[in-house]
């Protein structure tokens, strides 16, 4: 295995061949580990795996790409690329820069052994299990992924960062009768084994959470003033507005949001972000799979959309600033436009406020699923669970709740957003059904004048 000062010493001949040539050229070396542990009822299914590769690419009037996964191999690709002209170069040269940054946990993972965290994995499942009769089946999932990246250009950016990412999630799943239902929590970020430290005071909490939703009730449909919570506002950032705001569905004509750059296209409250330099989060990193240094991209401020979200590419064409946004799952898989950390802005209103003025509306709580269009701009998203509204005073907990309208419409109505310290919850994001990357949304609580819900 060659030493990383071995790895960059080869990138960097490679780059400046390519540069005497007068055509950009960057190649990216990805290592990754992974293990994942899953224990239910009826499985319990451990994952270990490791892989490792580079791409190199070129812009020809395209990009030309050539992966592989055995470093022997980055002497074929001088063969591999035709030479640029003038004519062709359409992609803007960046100043390089240079970064060797390693995220230090404070229990670092790759030091535990295996049958520990399996152990811990039994111990709260056991926990959760044995709390109640009604609970008939905890989902328990682990992961832990150690991704190592490395980046020449021929800018002059050699770059380097070793980024360690937990995840943890527990549902609950509780049964009485015919009656079924759940809550789940999930954590995570640039963290390591720590993140057990965080949960074994939470877990009661957990699996009374999910026993409670059998005595929740349903909704009644039609419109209501609703408030999201971080988790529920964050899906309509990412979900229904984000995808949207992606560079490639504008320049192919599949959003909505195209012709609305600089236009108003939300109320004066909201200020939307995506922003991968956010320390410690699931979708946060020191630099792109480009080079692109993470930066802090401001969507829409004072309700004005005020930029999209980009890679090089997109970033050239449109005459943006890329804020580090072009991102593979690994080296095998394309570089596409990818959001990071996507939220809304706290606000200035306390929760207290928001729900004290309101007579009949409804909180949504634990965003579960979101459906996006960014073509036609619709939204439908569906909360875990929420609760009822009456008179100013929180009140009944009620069953998975679904948002329906227009996303523009509901950001136009809201009103109010709250103080609260900024809140993400860790996801992953895939460009389709495929090319999954970690990321996180979320924001503070949020009220909408009036929008349509129905029983999830």
């Amino acid at each position: 295995m060659q030493s990383y000062e071995e790895i960059i010493s080869s990138f960097v001949e490679i780059s400046n061949d390519f540069k005497r040539k007068n055509q950009y050229f960057d190649i990216l070396y990805d290592e990754t580990s992974s293990l994942k542990i899953r224990k239910t009822r009826s499985d319990e299914i451990i994952q270990n795996s490791s892989q490792m590769g580079c791409v190199g690419r070129t812009f020809v009037g395209k990009w030309r790409e050539f992966a592989f996964d055995n470093l022997s191999q980055i002497k074929e690709i001088k063969s591999m690329f035709p030479r640029s002209s003038e004519i062709e170069n359409k992609l803007k040269i960046n100043e390089g820069w240079q970064l060797d940054k390693t995220i230090l946990p404070q229990i670092d993972s790759q030091k535990i052994n295996i049958e520990d965290k399996i152990d811990k994995i039994r111990e709260i499942y056991k926990f959760i299990k044995n709390f109640d009769d009604k609970i008939v089946n905890p989902i328990i999932g682990y992961t832990e992924i150690l991704s190592s990246r490395i980046l020449v250009n021929n800018e002059g950016s050699i770059l380097r960062q070793v980024i360690p990412r937990t995840r943890i999630f527990i549902q609950p799943i509780a049964k009485e009768g015919n009656n079924i239902d759940f809550d789940y929590y999930s954590a995570g970020g640039e963290i390591g084994y720590e993140i057990f430290n965080e949960i074994d005071n939470k877990l009661e909490n957990i699996a009374q959470n999910s026993l409670d939703m059998l005595k929740a009730e349903h909704t009644e449909s039609g419109n209501f003033i609703i408030i999201l919570d971080p988790d529920m506002s964050g899906l309509i950032a990412h979900e229904s507005f984000g995808h949207g705001l992606e560079a490639d569905q504008i320049m192919r004509d599949r959003s909505y949001l195209k012709t609305l750059l600089n236009k108003k296209v939300a109320s004066d409250q909201c200020n939307i972000y995506d922003a991968p330099n956010i320390n410690n989060e699931l979708g946060s990193y020191f630099f792109d799979d480009e080079g692109i240094k993470s930066g802090r991209n401001i969507l829409v401020e004072g309700g004005i959309l005020k930029n999209f979200i980009h890679n090089r590419m997109t970033a050239s064409i449109l005459d943006a600033i890329p804020q580090g946004n072009g991102r593979r799952e690994s080296n095998a898989h394309s570089l596409n436009v990818r959001m990071s950390n996507t939220y809304f802005e706290p606000g200035d209103n306390s929760l207290e406020e928001m729900i004290s003025d309101i007579k009949d509306g409804v909180m949504l709580c634990r965003g579960y699923f979101g459906m996006e269009d960014p073509l036609g701009g619709g939204l439908q998203v569906t909360s875990k669970k929420g609760y009822q509204i009456k008179n100013g005073e929180q009140t009944k907990l009620l069953k998975s709740i679904t948002l329906s309208g227009s996303v523009l419409d509901l950001l136009q109505s809201i009103d109010a957003i709250s103080k609260d310290n900024l809140s993400l919850k860790p996801g992953m994001c895939g460009k389709g059904y495929e090319d999954f990357v970690p990321v996180t949304s979320g924001g503070s609580y949020v009220r909408v004048k009036e929008a349509l819900i129905s029983p999830g």
